[in-house]
């Protein structure tokens, strides 16, 4: 836990509404970058407390949840399944259900979810969730603890605030049906609230895919399981549930955690022996090494990714799964490697795999806090790297050869778009195109592949 004290001071002011604490300067913005100390407290460290430090720096500091999840669950070894269980649904169900959280919130406070204290905005959020969605949960333990930890908080002297923090919280359990039909009653709660979305994202999905569609899709964002597809070494693949990566079959290499339509990638990839296949952004490795194992020892699988730390992820993965046909450097994929192009200008891979970043709009049901990172600025940004990457990379290929594109995200901008920017480049014919949408059956993925004219 990071202890260092921030560098600005809050005061508390007779003035200031209940749950708010002023500095000397400007209010404390929602979603500031600046580092927030959550546990300056006097109890042990508990569940709940390591979920609140999790959300602050996922929602307030803008890290990523599931590499801050794993910090967190890595750090305290002695957790038990059981709580690992539990930090995990607090943290990634708070995160999905914010932005519906600070709609009730905001009903019940004086003082609005945006100028808290990020402490207290954290801590009422993730009450209010238990109240409402862990059905085994009591109230009173999930309100009980909430107050406990604030009277525990001695920065800013937030325990003042526990009388305020009771009395939010009691408030909410005891209408806990009245907000329920205020979520259903469309006169009184907009649909991107009661589907827990920005409202730029509703409206983008809706106007992409119609209302139904989009509205199924976020559904399932919040509604749909959980679990995780896995493949087998002989190909088929089944859905798991647990740790997996603590499973002998996966110690073992006999199971590979992967989505159900990521794995499609490798099957229309249908690599021929001693194949010669290049994965530009391979990590952590799933697509590079279902083909490497897709050519049962034959070829090589060239996988690269821009940085050290990815290639380890690649690695990682080639030796728990012992490929001998397989292997990962490190290469920007916007860099033109002269070693994959021939004297005439031809490319010399049989395969290029060109699964390149996106927005993720795709893995949200996954990766919650995509909600609150991705943006239309940012799509096109990334339609920008994409094509930057496709100018590069597509020379890789050999007459006759296959290039393959997919992204895990749903906008137009970087799917159909860039279909049709890989058919301008000349020389390239289309031969399939799928779409996955989120909940069928997995998360939402986009492929298209293409043959390189002799």
């Amino acid at each position: 836990m990071d202890n260092k004290k921030p560098n600005n001071s809050y005061k508390k002011t007779k003035n200031s509404r209940p749950g708010t604490v002023r500095r000397s300067s400007s209010k404390h913005p929602q979603g500031t970058n600046k580092k927030i100390n959550p546990l300056q407290q006097k109890t042990a460290v508990t569940p709940r407390s390591i979920a609140i430090s999790s959300l602050i720096k996922i929602l307030e500091e803008k890290q990523f949840s599931h590499i801050i999840l794993r910090e967190q669950l890595h750090q305290y070894t002695n957790l038990t399944e059981r709580d690992r269980a539990f930090i995990t649904r607090l943290v990634e169900g708070t995160i999905e259900y914010t932005i519906q959280l600070d709609f009730i919130l905001n009903k019940y406070s004086k003082t609005h979810t945006k100028n808290m204290h990020p402490v207290i905005r954290t801590i009422l959020r993730m009450a209010v969730y238990q109240i409402l969605y862990m059905d085994k949960v009591p109230d009173s333990a999930a309100i009980n603890e909430a107050v406990s930890y604030v009277k525990a908080q001695n920065e800013d002297k937030l325990f003042y605030l526990s009388g305020y923090v009771n009395g939010v919280l009691r408030s909410i359990s005891r209408e806990k049906e009245t907000v329920f039909a205020d979520l259903a009653h469309t006169g009184k709660t907009p649909a991107y609230i009661r589907l827990s979305t920005p409202l730029w994202l509703y409206d983008y999905l809706r106007k992409l895919y119609g209302k139904d569609s989009a509205e199924k899709m976020l559904n399932w964002f919040l509604e749909g399981s959980k679990e995780n597809y896995v493949r087998f070494k002989d190909g088929h693949s089944e859905v798991m549930d647990g740790n997996i990566t603590k499973t002998k079959l996966f110690k073992s290499g006999e199971i590979t955690i992967q989505d159900y339509a990521s794995q499609q990638v490798g099957i229309e990839a249908a690599p021929d022996r001693n194949s010669y296949v290049v994965d530009v952004c391979a990590a952590p490795g799933g697509k590079s090494c279902h083909i490497a194992s897709l050519l049962n020892g034959t070829g090589h699988v060239d996988s690269r990714d821009l940085t050290e730390d990815k290639v380890k992820l690649i690695q990682e993965n080639i030796d728990r799964l012992k490929l001998t046909n397989i292997t990962a450097r490190a290469f920007d994929a916007r860099v033109t490697d002269d070693s994959l192009i021939d004297e005439n200008g031809n490319g010399k891979a049989d395969i290029v795999l060109a699964d390149l970043p996106c927005s993720g709009l795709g893995i949200i049901g996954k990766k919650p806090d995509i909600r609150f990172s991705a943006s239309l600025q940012g799509i096109t940004e990334l339609q920008k790297l994409q094509r930057e990457i496709l100018d590069t990379v597509n020379r890789y290929v050999k007459p006759g050869g296959k290039f393959i594109y997919s992204t895990c995200t749903l906008s137009k901008e970087e799917n159909e778009d860039n279909r049709d920017y890989i058919t301008s480049l000349g020389g390239f014919r289309l031969v399939k195109e799928r779409k996955f949408l989120p909940g069928e059956p997995s998360d939402g993925f986009y492929l298209c592949v293409f043959e390189k004219e002799r």
